[in-house]
């Protein structure tokens, strides 16, 4: 069967030259200051903000304008120090559309002001422990860089009723970090690439499959310590609800709707963990507490 002319013109390479140009044409018409209006009104999507610093040199010099600037990869793995191996990576577990790292040294020349940067990285279903976390990389002079990681690992199931007798939570004995690591690593290779610009950089990183619909409690190390020691001294029902619903026991208790805790508790446990430390080999680290706004923050970020 033949094919029409418009289907083959629309795979004709010349042709989308020329709208390449006619659409440089139109954007040379409009005010430098309303382009950069719109660019900032879309910097949210880097795939086009990318794609209109390829139309012209005009509108590369006004993209590279743009001060903040949000990326998505696949983790990388640790074990491969080649930056040009984009092969090497771990799974994602959705379909997400990601940047190849090998583009990274690339994509800072396009933003060549960035001021501040967020990174997501895809965590892998594999995971043995589900987690949310952020690291804050705050970029002083003389390239010093002090980082601050906070993360949340979820680390048992609480399950009771008011009228069951059984112990309610159940904990994981060990649970796996090396999503930090994992991070850290991630950080190594992109350091060598920012812009002298850059001020603050963050990297979040999740996997929160297979959460379920329970609700979920965030809680310091020292505070499950001692809500462990309440479970094994009172078997009632009122003590722990009363000890959860009291913040200066729990840093954040997001709730299922269809939980009703006065009959039941359903909850998946999450212990809370904040570090700060500066950007070197032989670092020393410091307790940063999370506030319950920083976990919100950090759920909010992958939904």
């Amino acid at each position: 069967m033949r094919r029409s002319k418009s289907a083959k013109q629309s795979h004709n390479p010349n042709i989308t030259v020329r709208r390449s140009e006619r659409l440089a044409d139109n954007f040379k018409k409009l005010p430098d200051d309303l382009i950069l209006k719109i660019l900032f009104k879309i910097q949210d999507d880097t795939k086009t903000l990318i794609r209109c610093s390829t139309v012209c040199k005009n509108l590369h010099s006004l993209v590279s304008k743009i001060d903040t600037v949000s990326l998505k990869f696949l983790c990388p793995n640790e074990g491969d120090d080649d930056d040009d191996d984009d092969d090497d990576v771990l799974l994602c577990s959705q379909s997400h559309h990601h940047i190849p790292q090998v583009a990274f040294p690339a994509l800072m020349k396009v933003f060549a002001n960035l001021n501040f940067l967020e990174i997501k990285l895809c965590s892998f279903p594999s995971s043995s422990n589900l987690h949310v976390s952020r690291l804050n990389c705050m970029i002083g002079d003389c390239d010093s860089i002090h980082c601050e990681l906070i993360f949340a690992i979820q680390v048992g199931v609480l399950s009771s009723t008011r009228r069951s007798r059984n112990i309610p939570l159940k904990l994981n004995g060990k649970f796996d970090t090396s999503f930090a690591e994992t991070m850290m690593f991630f950080l190594k290779k992109m350091v060598p690439h920012w812009p002298k610009t850059l001020k603050k950089v963050v990297i979040l990183s999740a996997n929160m499959q297979g959460s379920g619909s329970r609700g979920k409690v965030f809680i310091g190390e020292e505070e499950l310590d001692n809500f462990v020691d309440l479970i094994s001294t009172s078997m009632v029902y009122e003590s722990w609800l009363n000890w959860l619903n009291n913040p200066k026991n729990v840093t954040y208790w997001r709730k299922d709707a269809q939980n009703d805790e006065h009959s039941w508790l359903r909850e998946n446990v999450w212990i809370l963990y904040g570090l700060g430390f500066p950007w070197v080999k032989d670092r020393v680290t410091t307790d940063i507490v999370v506030m319950e706004s920083v976990v919100k923050e950090l759920l909010g970020a992958f939904e």
